[in-house]
Formats: structure tokens, sequence, C-alpha cells
């Protein structure tokens, strides 16, 4: 019976899930302890722990600002994505006419295009995409495709800002990864930094911790 009322009891973290208000608790809990000098550790500062609390509540902003920028990036990418497609179809149309239907599938691998499924297309995975492009741009002047709507020029301006777009799209991503790396161990810190905290509120408030922990910003009785 106790086992099974176990298995129905939730159990949910004491310490705030979200990066906003994990924040808000470390900007409570640092000014409540530059308040307080007499409550010490000996491994951190109020100055210290305020400095910490700072820089995650920096980090994070940077990293949605930083974040932010990649929905456009990616947005441009769709539509290139889009217009290589409609280019790849009109390739192929061209192949057709100048080679026969029949025979232009055994062009296609000098144009970058797979056979994926029952389609053949230049690869949908991005990286993949942009190795391919440049067979796509050398192919069309080798068949003499040069001057078709999708020729040329098309490709080479094409290929030109679908490779910007990716490193763009790299460099952001890699800024992310940094800042969430920052962020989490600044948040392991500061949650260290709570945990003792609350143990010294409780020695020193054995009868009223639980309002003075209220005071400083833990709205639970254990972090």
């Amino acid at each position: 019976m106790e086992a099974d009322l176990q298995k129905t009891v939730k159990r949910t973290s004491n310490v705030p899930a979200k990066d906003a208000d994990f924040g808000t608790l470390g900007v409570n809990s640092s000014a409540a302890w530059l308040k307080n000098p007499l409550i010490t550790l000996l491994w951190i500062t109020p100055a210290q722990h305020k400095a910490n609390v700072d820089a995650f509540i920096t980090t994070l902003s940077e990293r949605r600002s930083t974040g932010g920028g990649r929905k456009e990036v990616t947005a441009k990418l769709d539509v290139l994505d889009v217009s290589i497609d409609e280019g790849i179809t009109a390739v192929k149309a061209y192949l057709a006419y100048k080679y026969e239907k029949k025979n232009a599938p055994s062009y296609y691998p000098q144009f970058g295009i797979e056979h994926v499924g029952s389609n053949f297309i230049i690869p949908r995975d991005r990286n993949k995409r942009a190795a391919a492009l440049p067979h796509t741009v050398a192919a069309i002047t080798a068949h003499g495709f040069t001057n078709e709507k999708y020729g040329a020029a098309f490709w080479q301006a094409t290929m030109e800002s679908y490779n910007t777009l990716l490193a763009q799209a790299a460099a952001v991503d890699g800024t992310v990864a940094g800042k969430v790396g920052t962020k989490n161990e600044l948040r392991k810190t500061i949650n260290k930094t709570h945990n003792a905290l609350i143990c010294l509120l409780k020695a020193n408030y054995p009868d009223t911790y639980k309002n003075v922990m209220r005071e400083w910003g833990f709205q639970k009785e254990k972090y």
C-alpha cells in the first residue's frame, strides 16, 4: 500500500525551473545578503554572489537576443530552399528537352541531383545541399544552359547567398551554445550559494527562518 502511495506522489523541483524566475530569485537573494553582511560564507562573498547573478542575467539576455536573430537567417534559407527546388525542376526539364526524357536522369549526378525516395532532388540536408550547388553551377555551363532563366547567373547567386546564410547560421548557433554553457555553469554556482545560504538562515533564525527566507526571495522552505 505504501509503495502504491509513493508512486502517486508527484515530485517537483524546489528550484525555479525557468531561467527568468531563477534570475529573479538571484536578484532578491543577492540584495538581501548585501544588507545582511553578518551572514558569511568562507568561499564566496555577497559581492561575488551578486556578480554571478548579474552575469547570469546578462548572459541569459544575450542568449535570447542572439538566438532571436537565428529566425531571420532560417527564414531566408527557407526561401532559398524553395527557389532551389524550383530551379532544379526547371533544370530537369532542360535536360529532358535536350537529351530526351528517358536519358535525362543519367545527367542528374553532374548537377548534384540525387535519387531520394521517389524523387530526384538536390539533398535537403543544408550542408549537403551547399556541397551540391557548386556541381550545379559547373554543370549548367558545361551543358549549355548558361543563359536560361535558371542559368549560370541564378545558380551562382544562389550558391553564394546560401553559403553566406549557412555561415551566419553556424556563427549564431556557436555563439548561442557558448552562452548556454556559460549560463548553465553560473546557474550551478548560484544554486550552490543558495543552498548554503538557506542552511545559514535556518541556523541563524531557527524560529523564524521561513519568514526570513521569504524576505530573501526564497518562496519554498527547501531548495
